[in-house]
């Protein structure tokens, strides 16, 4: 693999021919080409891009992929595209993030509360107990707040039938 025609299509955010180039290195798991991957996953504005490289970095595999995965996860920037990101996870234990994945398991949308909710469950890792108890006490509060919500809009919700019945 060429990795300076590699770094020039990721440069010029030319999507098909970073595509076709990393289906070679996913291919062929080079390995020597990770840290420029994560460099353009840091460095792209291309959410497309991005979730090609991420993709990639986790067929190769290698845990040094992880926390720069999480990192972009937690971008703002990756707002509205971290479904994939979280995705790519799935060959690697997170054990390590955990509270970035209860973050994004409450605030995300539908596909990163899937994402995040499957990379929890599939977690075998150890992890401190402090971590696991503030995960815990965070899902906590957050249920005491939607269930807040729910009492909330049950009630304005039959108020509102009891007008319309008026």
């Amino acid at each position: 693999m060429d990795i300076q025609l590699l770094r020039k299509a990721l440069e010029n955010d030319d999507l098909k021919e970073v595509e076709n180039l990393l289906d070679v290195v996913e291919n062929e798991k080079f390995k020597e080409e990770i840290p420029l991957l994560i460099e353009f996953l840091k460095r792209t504005n291309s959410h497309q891009i991005r979730n090609q490289i991420a993709i990639c970095l986790s067929d190769i595999g290698g845990n040094e992929v992880v926390k720069p995965i999480i990192d972009m996860i937690n971008d703002p920037k990756t707002l509205g595209y971290r479904g994939t990101l979280l995705y790519s996870l799935q060959p690697f234990d997170c054990s390590a993030h955990l509270d970035s994945l209860i973050h994004h398991l409450i605030t995300g949308n539908f596909e990163v509360q899937a994402e995040a909710f499957h990379l929890i469950e599939a977690m075998k890792g150890t992890m401190p107990n402090e971590m696991l108890l503030k995960s815990i006490e965070t899902i906590k509060v957050e249920l005491t707040e939607l269930e807040r919500k729910h009492d909330v809009l049950s009630d304005t919700l039959q108020r509102l039938y009891a007008l319309k019945h008026n």
